[in-house]
């Protein structure tokens, strides 16, 4: 069974550069738990931490495209951090059971360009 021990979302809505558990490069951090709360005050971004998970889910099912319009979100210019001049990205890292770990990284940028990588 596959584990997500980190992720990293950078530019997507609120949320600049943050990092949950840890990623390929940032062993020495502790890793997300198979039961991870998040807390924080109301319009923090937790919300929109879910909606980055969903986010990527919807790029896989639907693409790019379809995701930044799907479940109100309005578009690529909506999601995007306000004020940047970069990219959004998420990362992943996780491990699946009898391999070691992965990394899965994708960024999205305007006019639909995607670059996925693992």
């Amino acid at each position: 069974m596959a584990r997500i021990e980190g992720f990293r979302i950078r530019n997507f809505r609120t949320l600049r550069d943050v990092t949950l558990g840890r990623l390929w490069n940032e062993r020495s951090s502790g890793e997300l738990t198979p039961m991870t709360a998040v807390i924080g005050k109301n319009g923090s971004g937790k919300s929109t931490i879910f909606d980055a998970f969903g986010f990527l889910s919807d790029c896989l099912k639907l693409g790019v495209e379809e995701a930044c319009d799907a479940k109100g979100r309005g578009g690529f210019d909506r999601i995007i951090s306000q004020g940047v001049d970069e990219s959004i990205m998420f990362e992943i890292y996780y491990r699946e059971e009898h391999i070691h770990f992965l990394s899965w990284k994708m960024v999205a940028e305007l006019f639909g360009k995607v670059n996925m990588k693992v």
